[in-house]
């Protein structure tokens, strides 16, 4: 087994994920002993279930932040990543569980490639189906493929699969445009070059932006398919048409403040 010299942290940012988060936490404190993180992190963004009280109760050590409201989850993985001392940091939605060798298999693609800054494993669901999390840049054709009655017709099927698949069906490590954030590891010198989430989304688009300001610092994005987790995308803090909103209003920001989106055009990954 693999056993690299620097210490990491796992970051969750819990919201009423009491279903979730004990799962979680279990698959970091399990793996093997050449991959436990240095440091579990856990920030609650003012849960109203049983998140604070598992949390509470849990046995094994972690940090953890008590937020008295919603802070978004920019800003509450920016605070654990405040108070975390790993060299490396990875980003972990709190439906998430590790698989042991996936930390490994990050750690030695990282130590490989100094100009890598945020790297994403393989996630497939409980039934180990590949998800899709290694996508082209959102462009106004694949909004409208995936939002619109336009994905119905032939030509928006063909772009949305093209959108969702095109990094993602790969079996060797590859440059994707952006990364989804229920699993990013942010390396050393990407947290140096690159920073930390943008705390102008609340939620949604935080990881294309991310991943948008690694390729301009001159840093890359990796999809690392041989580190595979699982993730079991069942999360209380899904809330309807609020959720929709939130998805629409960082949209928005994005293209707004990133305007060659709208014309096909971004930056790094391979083309």
């Amino acid at each position: 087994m693999y056993i690299s010299s620097m210490k990491w942290s796992a970051i969750v940012t819990t919201y009423n994920s009491g279903q979730v988060i004990g799962r979680a936490l279990e698959s970091l404190f399990s793996l093997p002993s050449g991959e436990k993180p240095f440091e579990v992190v856990i920030v609650d963004n003012s849960s109203s279930d049983n998140t604070i009280d598992i949390l509470k109760s849990y046995k094994m050590p972690i940090k953890t932040i008590y937020n008295r409201q919603n802070l978004g989850l920019s800003r509450a993985n920016n605070m654990g990543a405040a108070e975390s001392t790993g060299d490396s940091l990875l980003f972990l939605n709190p439906d998430v569980e590790m698989v042991a060798g996936a930390v490994t298999v990050l750690q030695e693609f990282q130590e490989a490639n100094p100009e890598a800054a945020i790297i994403g494993p393989r996630m497939v669901d409980e039934n180990g189906v590949r998800q899709s999390t290694a996508r082209t840049w959102p462009t106004p054709l694949v909004i409208a493929s995936r939002r619109t009655s336009f994905g119905g017709t032939a030509y928006g099927r063909k772009i949305s699969y093209n959108h969702m698949n095109r990094f993602n069906s790969s079996d060797t490590p590859v440059k994707p445009h952006w990364l989804v954030g229920a699993a990013m590891w942010l390396t050393p010198h990407g947290r140096e070059r690159v920073g930390l989430m943008s705390e102008k989304y609340f939620l949604y688009f935080e990881d294309v932006e991310w991943c948008w300001r690694a390729w301009k610092r001159g840093m890359e994005v990796w999809y690392i398919p041989r580190a595979e987790i699982r993730h079991v995308c069942h999360r209380e803090s899904k809330s309807g048409g609020r959720t929709l909103g939130l998805h629409l209003r960082s949209m928005l920001r994005f293209l707004a403040t990133h305007p060659g989106v709208l014309f096909g055009a971004g930056p790094g990954g391979n083309k």
